[in-house]
């Protein structure tokens, strides 16, 4: 069996190293238990060792043991968060631009608003749509339109365009001239016959 002191040297490595263990790998708590039982069996060992004989020691172990715990977790945190090793441990979000989280893609969109395209989906109201050769995810204002139908980019919401039917201008034209826009009362003419009435009708 080791000697005391050295066991508790040894345990106390264990125990801190055991302890940045679990910061970075997940191990449902069994990690932390681990480190724990080293760190205590560590100082037991060392009250054991140098209490008595070598008082000078146990304060330095004991020093040690008090500090060691909260450096070793600053400094995984540390290294997690700000090394190449902390890469491999977490996942970052990704960056995002200033303006908002795909900044370039809703550029793009803008670029396409007044476009003509065409539905290669159903839009109800979502779905597909191409534009300049690209397919983009889209929404349509009104009814349901079908795969093929020719349509218009209107607006971009997020990494969504937002489009309609296209109407060709000669055809739109064609529609406002063909609505009633302003009837004529239609006046009702009436004859009456003279031998109707039962009474006469007075010479002017």
């Amino acid at each position: 069996m080791p000697d005391a002191g050295v066991l508790a040297t040894i345990l106390l490595v264990a125990g801190l190293f055991l302890m940045a263990l679990e910061l970075m790998v997940p191990s449902f708590g069994l990690l932390g238990i681990s480190a724990t039982v080293c760190l205590v069996i560590s100082l037991w060992s060392a009250g054991q060792a140098w209490w008595g004989s070598q008082p000078g020691f146990f304060w330095t172990y004991l020093a040690v043991w008090v500090g060691g715990i909260p450096a070793v977790l600053l400094g995984t945190l540390y290294l997690i968060q700000n090394t190449v090793l902390g890469r491999f441990v977490i996942l970052k979000p990704a960056e995002q631009h200033e303006d908002g989280p795909n900044r370039e893609v809703q550029d793009q969109l803008q670029e396409l608003i007044g476009q003509t395209g065409k539905a290669v989906s159903p839009l109800n109201p979502g779905g597909m749509v191409l534009v300049n050769g690209e397919r983009h995810h889209a929404e349509c204002i009104g009814p349901m339109m079908e795969a093929g139908t020719i349509i218009k980019v209107v607006e971009s919401r997020a990494t969504r365009l937002v489009v309609r039917k296209y109407v060709p201008p000669n055809e739109a034209v064609k529609m406002d001239t063909d609505s009633p826009s302003d009837e004529q009362p239609t006046t009702v003419e009436t004859t009456i016959d003279s031998d109707q009435l039962d009474f006469d009708i007075p010479d002017n």
